[in-house]
């Protein structure tokens, strides 16, 4: 999450956005493209390729029993090789941590509860992720297939709730194993996981155990909440399907999932990893902002390290912003038109990037694609 802004700030942003005001009662009557048709088949959920088929008055087939957790899933044993792009990023330095948090509130759960509209997009999308937030990377992994999920935060809390996510997605086979270890019926042996984390220091593993007493309620319910929303939707996700949920654990069980605290809008981590990935010739995919740009103007070290980062031809920038009734509006971008926007000068708001015009407002639970380009007005000075 990016730092907070000053009253002069604000003050800034307020007459910047004069023209495109977000609080009118008419809603957007603009169309939103199709989901993007791209050159390959979707990936297969196992639970939704394939059909159990019964004699009428047969009884339903019995479901696999869950697999425990497993003592030997250890990051020792099946963590892939570190390469040296993952060592290069594993040895970043954090950015400086922030002198208070946006709104001083730890985003610890995520209340985006329509990610699914991104889903027809970014299916089997691949390559480099690149976000900010906790458990929603894991849903949106879990239809893109990365490679390589790198997350950037500026709260430490939430780079340490990633610890406790990776330490028990390692050790639970499966998506039911993963659930109780966030219960109240299996905190004990959550607990116990964390305490023998061998690779972290002595006082990280305290502080994990005590974010997770802190965060097990809530982010249980937030589990059962999209559980829950996705099976109204008749969406399939990482939460009850074995084939996405097998490959967000073996992105943590291969060493995949880097976590760094870093801020947006500083030059520092995000610059760097920018710079890795340039030198070792790995693009980025997929691009997960979710509402961080709402709480600060485009200045010039947020432009120059989203430029800085080697966005595919292919790839796609999600983002959500605040939209009526209370929910976000799901926004997607192609990659190279948001670079021609960071280029642009006078450009300094998401919302004049997302083209509202005067008496719009976003509509909440609704997928917009912004395919609009910036005014042509030459280089950017500065």
């Amino acid at each position: 999450m990016p730092r907070p802004l000053s009253p002069l700030l604000l003050a800034a942003i307020f007459a910047a956005l004069a023209c495109h005001p977000v609080h009118a009662s008419a809603p957007t009557s603009r169309p939103t493209p199709p989901p993007i048709q791209r050159d390959r088949a979707p990936t297969p959920d196992v639970a939704e390729t394939t059909a159990v088929v019964a004699s009428p008055g047969a009884a339903a087939p019995e479901r696999p029993s869950p697999r425990s957790v497993s003592a030997a899933a250890t990051p020792a044993t099946e963590a892939s090789p570190p390469t040296p792009l993952l060592s290069s990023l594993r040895g970043l330095s954090s950015d400086p941590a922030p002198e208070r948090i946006t709104n001083d509130t730890h985003y610890l759960v995520s209340n985006e509860r329509r990610l699914d509209l991104f889903r027809p997009d970014i299916d089997g999308l691949g390559g480099v992720h690149v976000g900010v937030g906790t458990d929603q990377n894991f849903v949106l992994a879990g239809w893109s297939r990365p490679e390589l999920m790198i997350i950037v935060d500026f709260d430490g809390e939430v780079i340490d709730l990633h610890a406790i996510h990776g330490a028990l997605l390692r050790a639970a086979q499966d998506v039911d194993a993963f659930k109780r270890l966030w219960s109240e019926a299996g905190a004990d042996e959550a607990l116990a996981l964390l305490a023998k984390l061998e690779r972290e220091p002595p006082a990280r593993r305290e502080r994990l155990q005590a974010l997770y007493t802190r965060t097990r309620a809530r982010v249980h319910k937030r589990l059962r909440v999209l559980t829950r929303r996705y099976a109204e939707l008749d969406v399939r996700s990482y939460l009850d399907t074995p084939a996405q949920y097998d490959a967000v654990r073996s992105l943590h069980l291969r060493g995949r999932v880097i976590t760094l605290r870093g801020d947006f809008t500083q030059a520092g981590v995000v610059r760097r990893v920018g710079e890795l990935l340039r030198e070792h010739e790995r693009e980025v995919q997929l691009l997960y902002l979710s509402n961080i740009e709402q709480y600060f103007t485009y200045g010039r070290a947020f432009k120059d390290n989203m430029l800085g980062l080697p966005l595919a031809s292919s790839s796609l920038v999600l983002r959500t912003l605040p939209g009526r009734p209370a929910g976000f509006q799901y926004m997607l971008q192609k990659g190279p038109d948001f670079h021609a926007w960071m280029r642009a000068p006078r450009v300094w708001s998401v919302y004049r990037l997302r083209g509202l015009g005067k008496g719009e407002h976003l509509a909440a639970s609704e997928r917009w694609f912004i395919t609009e380009l910036p005014p042509r007005r030459g280089p950017e000075a500065g």
